[in-house]
């Protein structure tokens, strides 16, 4: 789950809202439709995405795609029917196969990092690299604003520019441009 999350950059309730017919083998794609929370006062629950581009579809590379059919193979043994109940299983649960506390890939990572002596490993870390490596391999600022799911290129770019290679020599060289055409 942990590597879904950092290849994907999906955010850790998005990942708790996944089930086995969000994936789309063929497409090679992932697709974002609901949140799985926890409140006190509701428990678990399931909520639609906070805004329209929240909801969105993600590629998944092929490394992502072979992982998740061994994933899948290890459901299968389980259920003899799984093909025909995709829409009944999560894709986080617990070895019971049950859905697994929105919490835990939270608290694993905590436990990692202390063990490790690494510091602020967390679900939206994987996240944040997610998108650092997007924009560090100059994927356009709007196709990264769309996978990450913000409302505006312009979340993603007051977020994370700094990821972007060579910002501030593209600014000197638009600048240099300019002057020269005077």
């Amino acid at each position: 789950m942990i590597k879904l999350m950092l290849l994907t950059g999906i955010r850790n309730a998005e990942l708790h809202g996944l089930r086995w017919s969000d994936i789309d083998f063929e497409k090679k794609l992932i697709h974002i439709k609901r949140n799985r929370l926890y409140s006190k006062r509701l428990g678990t629950y399931e909520k639609c995405p906070k805004t329209k581009t929240s909801e969105r579809d993600i590629p998944l590379s092929d490394g992502l795609i072979a992982d998740l059919k061994v994933y899948m193979d290890w459901f299968r043994l389980a259920d003899d029917d799984f093909d025909n109940k995709l829409d009944n299983y999560y894709l986080a649960v617990n070895i019971m196969r049950e859905p697994e506390s929105v919490h835990h890939i939270g608290s694993w990572l905590k436990k990692f990092e202390e063990r490790n002596g690494f510091k602020a490993v967390t679900c939206h870390g994987l996240r944040h690299t997610y998108c650092s490596m997007l924009l560090s391999q100059n994927v356009p600022i709007q196709t990264v604003s769309k996978y990450m799911g913000h409302s505006d290129s312009s979340i993603t770019l007051q977020v994370y520019s700094h990821f972007i290679p060579d910002t501030q020599e593209k600014v000197v060289n638009a600048i240099n441009l300019i002057e020269s055409e005077e």
